[in-house]
């Protein structure tokens, strides 16, 4: 019976373990518009950093982790596919030794609408490591008309088909007043 109760206690604890896990994610590369899920969006972060960053992890529906290929130092914009949602930045990982996890306010908190392209903000990073440690401020800003930019340049078979919104915190109708007709064709 002992033996019984060691096989569960070690099961639920791999369960945990798996569950509570983020999936990693990279960005879209290719400018198509894919079959999205019924409930599912476009998630649109764009990080600017001074230095390389091992994992950015966001809690929500489903949990992802960034990795290193959509984190190197500048800029980098990333465009996923998301179930709809509320989500928030749970974690930065500057380096094996250095992270940051307290980020339990709205302040870093947005959301992914589903049939949309949810601009959740520029995640600007400045950095500093010493010896393990790290010095960070990092500030989630609207920069919505970069964005577009950016999303025009690069993904305009997407833009073209599906309207894009501001969720990042506060509230922004910039895309409303440069692209009303495309938002109010595509149901925002």
């Amino acid at each position: 019976m002992n033996n019984n109760k060691k096989s569960i206690s070690i099961a639920l604890v791999i369960c945990v373990f798996v569950w509570g896990c983020a999936t990693k994610v990279s960005s879209i590369k290719k400018d198509q518009v894919t079959g999205l899920k019924q409930n599912d969006g476009y998630f649109l972060l764009a990080v600017d950093t001074n230095q390389k960053i091992e994992e950015i992890v966001i809690s929500g529906p489903t949990s992802i982790a960034l990795g290193q290929a959509d984190l190197q130092r500048g800029n980098n914009y990333i465009l996923l596919a998301l179930p709809e949602g509320e989500y928030s930045l749970s974690k930065v990982q500057f380096s094996k030794y250095a992270k940051r996890n307290d980020f339990d306010n709205e302040l870093w908190s947005f959301a992914v609408k589903k049939n949309t392209i949810s601009y959740v903000g520029h995640l600007n990073m400045e950095v500093y490591l010493f010896f393990g440690a790290a010095y960070s401020q990092l500030k989630l800003l609207n920069n919505s008309s970069i964005a577009l930019e950016y999303m025009e340049k690069n993904f305009a078979d997407v833009i073209d088909n599906k309207a894009m919104i501001y969720t990042g915190p506060g509230e922004d109708k910039f895309f409303d007043v440069v692209r009303p007709q495309t938002n109010q064709q595509q149901g925002e």
